[in-house]
């Protein structure tokens, strides 16, 4: 499947997902830690699902990238968990506006690690989805800095960190390994460091048992198919560098989303130019 196909479908998945931890977050009476284990254990089963589809299991090469590996698990727990802590007490769309700082540090990342060169046609395109992603939240006085937002910066700096480990080990193992070792590593993880917490929260999800399963499979199986054509898209794209920033897109199509779904239905207009430009910048990027 073509590049360009297998990193819209991507960017698509993370946009619903960006939905499913906001549901999570908000509905699912727990603290963020428990809320990243259920995430990360319930995606890991999901994989085991979409193995058959993608190839299977395969554990060659994962001996020679155990640190980059390494690097990928530890990002992604911590990650998880300063996401939700800082998502706890932000509305949707400065959660993105915020996070959007991956497009930064992703772009750096991969001129540093991937060996990537944009050219000038695409730094133009870098600067106008920046443009957008700036654009679609702000209000007169700007965004102000508070403990939240900075919690959802350090989080896209450190998946900014797993999306290029995840790009530069694409091409050694396979997509069933990664995936695995991806969810139920960083699943078990959090397990091993926090168990004490999260066997305090089980008293707490015993009550929302119904409303728990169905948050975390949507959000678990959004983030799964996210990491599933992420990853395919890492494998065949020219330049994994330019997939890495293209991916950032999914900000603008989570304000949408947030538009149609979670009814914030302020400044449509300025999200809708928003989009308009996010959609420009991906032509100039693709290029």
């Amino acid at each position: 499947m073509n590049w360009i196909i297998l990193t819209i479908i991507a960017i698509t998945a993370r946009a619903t997902y960006s939905l499913g931890t906001r549901l999570l977050s908000r509905d699912v009476k727990v603290s963020p830690i428990t809320q990243s284990f259920l995430l990360t254990l319930a995606s890991g089963f999901l994989v085991l699902l979409f193995n058959p589809l993608i190839g299977g299991l395969d554990f060659s090469g994962v001996r020679s990238n155990l640190l980059t590996l390494g690097l990928i698990v530890i990002t992604s727990v911590a990650g998880n968990i300063i996401y939700f802590v800082g998502q706890k007490k932000l509305d949707a769309g400065i959660t993105q506006i915020a996070f959007s700082s991956i497009l930064i540090w992703g772009g750096i990342l991969s001129v540093l690690f991937l060996n990537s060169s944009f050219s000038a046609q695409q730094i133009i395109g870098i600067l106008i989805l920046l443009a957008a992603i700036i654009l679609v939240q702000y209000k007169k006085g700007g965004v102000s800095i508070s403990p939240s937002v900075i919690y959802i910066i350090v989080s896209a700096i450190l998946f900014a960190v797993f999306q290029v480990g995840s790009a530069k080990v694409s091409t050694t193992i396979s997509a069933g390994a990664y995936l695995l070792i991806t969810s139920f590593g960083t699943a078990i993880t959090i397990l091993v460091i926090y168990f004490n917490k999260i066997s305090e929260d089980y008293s707490k999800l015993v009550p929302q048992l119904k409303n728990t399963f169905s948050k975390t499979l949507f959000a678990s199986g959004t983030s799964s198919l996210y990491m599933v054509f992420s990853f395919m898209a890492y494998k065949v794209a020219p330049d994994k560098g330019v997939v890495v920033v293209l991916l950032t897109s999914q900000v603008i199509l989570s304000v949408i989303f947030g538009i149609i779904f979670l009814k914030e239905k302020d400044n449509i207009s300025k999200k809708v130019l928003a989009g308009i430009l996010a959609f420009i910048a991906g032509i100039f990027i693709k290029s």
